[in-house]
């Protein structure tokens, strides 16, 4: 910014000039005037050097700032300016350390939240109101409303809402003056760069993809590296290998050929075989879920061309499932296991003739949420081998995974209470 207005002022030597330079300038500078200050730089050049910390060590023994204040200085001599690279490839660099964070979605607002720097998100999505706690959205009135009332130190309900589905609000994010904006995918990257001046970082990856590339670790690691907290996100996808691996290590084991074909609705099926406003419901699948491969199923849709794809009835019928699961993320959409069970479309389906069609939690909510896929993972492997995962506390195991992402205590344990029908599944444990 410095650099700029140096140069304004070297061509400003006649009206026309002016002109060219003030256009110059405005072309350059954000709209809102972003501007990054770093202690302990003197001269602007937002680095600070030998000479500037030897001034800021002068300034302690006279006085004139307190310890933590050098400490931060001394933290930024060592260690800024600093490179991240996201999960687009972008390098992004960072002057200072982050200390107000905008998330743009849920699923990057439950990172931060999860390597413990939730106090410094000072704004993010609507639906993260929603969606980090599991309520009804928008209403707040039934669902994980302790955890709601608790998570970000009982900010949650007054947190500033800079987008919805599908507007952002850019000079409500430029007024509340953030370090970063964190953020899951690139469309709209260039706007903010533009509109708001300050780093923009993309960490990306799928909840339920459990890889660096394109996947969950990547997300983690990224955000991670912003935030300094190399350490913490390290631990937490060890946290997630290791629940996978309490998984993985038994049903590997599973031959083949004894493990259960099934069909996964992922989007429910309140709306019935299809919701011709959304392009998904009952006949909406994915080609791939790890959770669910894990678990020691075999995806009936495996190996269709696609990801999340929508099919025909017929394609059900002739994969003929064993098992159907049927994402559930309200109590009211629990009633589809009825419908689905006593619909003459699919009475020569296995599943449905064994009674075999289930509830499971949504693994979407503005976003793939990372926890609930993975309480998933744990789950599906009970239903579909209860024998060789009887001794596995659903609940339990349901309460650590969300106080890992959340740091808030007993949030399975509200949900469950909430859905009503994973209650139901716990008595029979």
């Amino acid at each position: 910014m410095r650099e700029i207005s140096k140069r304004m002022r070297k061509i400003a030597k006649s009206p026309f000039l002016l002109l060219l330079a003030m256009a110059i300038f405005s072309a350059m500078v954000p709209a809102f005037g972003y501007e990054v200050v770093v202690p302990g730089d003197g001269d602007g050049d937002l680095i600070v050097s030998d000479g500037e910390l030897e001034a800021a060590q002068a300034a302690l023994a006279a006085g004139e700032i307190t310890d933590e204040e050098l400490a931060e200085i001394e933290h930024i001599h060592e260690n800024y300016p600093r490179t991240v690279v996201d999960t687009e490839g972008r390098e992004v660099v960072f002057y200072k350390p982050v200390e107000r964070i905008i998330t743009r979605e849920p699923d990057t607002c439950r990172i931060v939240i999860a390597l413990g720097e939730g106090e410094k998100v000072v704004a993010s999505e609507q639906a993260v109101k929603s969606c980090l706690c599991p309520t009804t959205f928008e209403t707040f009135e039934e669902g994980c409303l302790e955890c709601y009332s608790s998570i970000l130190g009982g900010r949650l309900a007054d947190l500033p809402e800079t987008s919805t589905r599908y507007d952002i609000y850019y000079e409500l994010i430029a007024s509340l003056n953030p370090d970063v904006i964190i953020t899951s995918g690139a469309t709209n990257v260039p706007d903010f760069e533009s509109k708001i001046g300050c780093p923009v970082v993309v960490a990306g990856g799928d909840g339920w993809n459990y890889t660096r590339d394109d996947g969950l670790y990547g997300m983690i690691e990224v955000i991670g590296d912003v935030l300094e907290r190399e350490d913490e996100a390290e631990e937490l996808i060890g946290f997630v290998e290791s629940k996978i691996e309490m998984v993985r290590s038994v049903s590997d084991g599973i031959p083949e050929d004894e493990k259960p074909l099934v069909y996964f609705a992922p989007r429910g099926a309140k709306l019935g075989f299809y919701d011709p406003k959304e392009g998904r419901d009952f006949t909406r699948t994915f080609t791939s879920y790890d959770p669910l491969d894990i678990a020691g199923g075999r995806n009936v849709a495996e190996g269709a061309e696609g990801y999340e794809i929508n099919v025909a009835v017929e394609q059900i019928i002739a994969w003929n499932p064993d098992y159907i699961f049927v994402a559930c993320s309200t109590p009211e959409d629990a009633e589809v296991i009825d419908w689905i069970k006593s619909s003459p479309d699919l009475q020569s389906i296995a599943a449905v003739q064994n009674g075999n069609v289930y509830n499971c939690f949504y693994p979407h909510c503005r976003g793939r949420p990372a926890d609930r896929s993975l309480i998933n993972m744990i789950y599906l492997a009970k239903v579909l081998h209860p024998e060789k995962f009887q001794d596995v506390d659903l609940e339990a195991e349901g309460n650590e995974i969300f106080k890992a992402f959340l740091g808030v205590d007993g949030v399975f344990t509200e949900y469950a209470d909430y859905l009503v029908w994973p209650r139901e599944e716990l008595k029979t444990e």
